[in-house]
């Protein structure tokens, strides 16, 4: 039984719907929620700033809150639900981000969404392909 699940978040369907599992699933865990803002994805720069410094620190800060107005929705659903859970904002590469706050923080299992709705057609290099790789707990792919 898991005491601790660690669920990445993003603003789709399918993290919504990993979330929405890992509560059904895991009812006496606690419940984490992690969303990593990569305020260095070369398209984030490229298209948020056309290479300008001060456009981009503008951008990474709307990025941080957005990602801020994420973690409280998913708060909001969960205490809709009867639950609590804790929330976490990082910022950097999402695979490397959620593998290490894993370690660190004690947690047990990982629940992630599949962007493309099949765990089966992972393409190389997604996010959960890279999770489910160098984590050293249990991964659930949704």
């Amino acid at each position: 039984m898991s005491r601790h699940v660690l669920v990445a978040v993003d603003d789709t369907e399918a993290s919504r719907a990993a979330f929405e599992y890992a509560l059904a699933e895991y009812p006496d865990a606690t419940i984490t929620v992690l969303h990593v803002f990569d305020p260095t994805h070369p398209h984030i720069y490229a298209d948020a700033t056309g290479g300008s410094g001060d456009r981009y620190v503008e951008f990474a800060r709307a990025g941080r809150e957005r990602g801020a107005a994420l973690l409280e929705e998913v708060t909001s659903l969960a205490a809709d639900r009867g639950r609590e859970v804790r929330t976490v904002l990082e910022d950097g590469r999402a695979p490397g981000a959620i593998v290490d706050y894993a370690a660190e923080a004690d947690v047990d299992h990982l629940v992630l969404g599949s962007r493309d709705g099949s765990a089966s057609r992972l393409g190389t290099g997604s996010v959960c392909q890279t999770v489910a790789k160098r984590a050293s707990v249990p991964v659930t792919i949704v």
